[in-house]
């Protein structure tokens, strides 16, 4: 599926579900992804020189506004690959799709994520990394964050070539995957 108003419909058909980990060690984590999740995970915020970036970035409603173009058809893929910040996000675009998403949880996860073990990051709040190589061997990753009290939220989508965010980690198994509907359905489940 491509274009950007495909990825969000796909993206859609996982938003208000309960992404339900349980990990080896017996902890169990717990999150949903809202369609206003959506721009942010592409990394469309940091297309600083587009209008519609300009005009809501920073603002309540930026996540509406942009899905509200999105939508109607006068924000597509074309339209953001004009950006000449487009190169800087282009494969965390590409990376971006529900596939992907699913198979994040087919690997390890990085478990009390600890920035201070990296010379640089902006991941301040991130608690757990889901993350995969693709078939060259890069990273993608998928960082919740959040507590157990407060509850927990996917944080951001990114892609990395390197092990940077992965090194000196604790990581731990997941041994269930579940995706519940609103409803308490069941939408998608694997044991490993």
């Amino acid at each position: 599926m491509s274009g950007l108003k495909a990825k969000f419909e796909d993206f859609l058909k996982i938003t208000d579900c309960k992404m339900h980990y349980e990990f080896c060690n017996g902890f169990l984590l717990e999150f949903q992804f809202k369609k206003t999740n959506f721009p942010h995970m592409i990394g469309l915020h940091k297309l600083k020189d587009m209008t519609v970036i300009q005009t809501y970035a920073g603002k309540a409603g930026f996540a509406n506004q942009v899905l509200s173009k999105i939508k109607n058809g006068t924000l597509t893929e074309a339209d953001i690959k004009t950006s000449k910040y487009f190169p800087l996000i282009q494969k965390r675009y590409e990376e971006f799709t529900l596939d992907n998403l699913f198979s994040l949880s087919y690997t390890d996860v990085i478990i009390d994520f600890d920035i201070t073990k990296l010379e640089k990051s902006k991941l301040t709040k991130t608690k757990f990394i889901l993350f995969e190589k693709n078939d060259k061997q890069e990273n993608r990753h998928l960082c919740v964050a959040g507590n157990e009290k407060d509850g927990f939220y996917p944080e951001t989508f990114f892609y990395e070539p390197s092990d940077y965010y992965l090194k000196n980690q604790v990581q731990e198994k997941i041994k269930k995957f579940q995706i519940l509907k609103s409803d308490g359905s069941m939408y998608f489940e694997d044991e490993f």
